[in-house]
């Protein structure tokens, strides 16, 4: 009886393990997922329909401004990641929002990356479920310049196409207080807002990944205050209070609740698996004891000798009475 309980007890074991190594690599394998999600596709397959970009000096801050907004195609798949080049022409640039615009959904911005191109630096970053995209930053070219501190502000922006473009428009803003504005090259046209605001217009259809476009501006202004009155640039995060790099905080949150449910489901089962074992020892101890139990009298026959002579168990050393095949305190088979 005592080897056919080790047996279930070794049986037992073998599935408490079996079942811990299967819970070690469901964990490894949610873990897996969380830190390694959909791979997102290669940027050579994003493509625009629209794009809109802004170039703004010293619109709000004596640097300039620039916002771009777009429209991933149709043909697009997503998640995906996009990649705007930032030339190098452009100095001190500073990132302030990288996001994607669900519908209804405000400002859902991301961690940005950078990487040295040439004569440019790729942003890039994620976008999961939006087509809308926003992108701002500010550059300095009058940082450092005697004849900017005089009040002769010249810049140069310069756009990189990292995708094709169906149609892409840019519009440079001339500052409020400038005089003797300007922009080469020649606008195709030219605009005015409802707060005073001059925009030279310049429009492109089917642009090319890779096709680049240069813009030289030049104008005077003694003034160092911005066209609007100067305020902190806007913090990475959108209206609902959310930082950038959302998605990751998310899922960083996602990874450390499956952790718990899975540690927990992982308490429940092994204690599942010790009561099962102690249940088992509990049956063993429970069942009745063979005939023959130690201080019990040696069987006779009818002449009053022993009718075969006591044995002693192999594996304890207890007595045991000729007629039983089980000892008495171990359980063990007499051989």
């Amino acid at each position: 009886m005592k080897n056919a309980f080790r047996y279930q007890r070794s049986e037992v074991v073998k599935e408490s393990l079996a079942g811990r190594w299967l819970m070690a690599i469901m964990i490894t394998l949610m873990m897996l997922a969380l830190l390694n999600p959909t791979p997102a596709m290669a940027a050579e397959d994003v493509s625009y329909d629209t794009m809109n970009i802004r170039v703004q000096p010293e619109y709000d801050d004596p640097r300039v401004l620039v916002v771009i907004e777009s429209v991933l195609s149709g043909d697009t798949k997503l998640p995906t990641d996009v990649k705007v080049a930032l030339s190098k022409k452009m100095p001190d640039i500073t990132v302030g929002m990288a996001c994607e615009l669900p519908e209804g959904q405000g400002h859902r911005c991301k961690v940005w990356e950078t990487k040295e191109s040439g004569e440019f630096q790729d942003l890039s970053y994620s976008v999961d479920t939006a087509k809308n995209l926003f992108l701002e930053y500010y550059y300095d070219p009058f940082k450092g310049s005697k004849e900017a501190e005089k009040g002769n502000k010249t810049l140069t922006y310069e756009y990189k196409a990292s995708a094709p473009i169906k149609q892409l428009d840019i519009q440079v803003q001339e500052p409020l207080k400038a005089t003797d504005y300007k922009v080469e090259p020649a606008s195709t046209g030219s605009t005015e807002d409802q707060e005073g605001f001059k925009y030279h217009t310049y429009s492109f259809t089917d642009v090319k990944a890779d096709d680049v476009m240069t813009f030289n501006v030049a104008y005077t202004k003694t003034d160092p205050e911005p066209s609007k009155p100067k305020g902190t640039p806007p913090p990475q995060e959108n209206p609902e209070g959310e930082p950038a790099g959302d998605s990751n905080t998310v899922r960083l949150f996602m990874f450390l609740l499956v952790v718990l449910l899975v540690a927990g489901g992982l308490a429940m089962y092994w204690r599942s698996q010790s009561a099962a074992q102690a249940e088992a020892e509990a049956r063993q101890k429970a069942r009745p004891k063979p005939k023959g139990s130690k201080g019990s009298k040696v069987a006779k026959g009818k002449s009053g000798d022993k009718s075969k002579k006591s044995k002693f168990c192999s594996e304890c050393g207890s007595q045991v009475d000729g007629d039983n095949k089980f000892c008495s305190e171990c359980g063990s088979e007499i051989a």
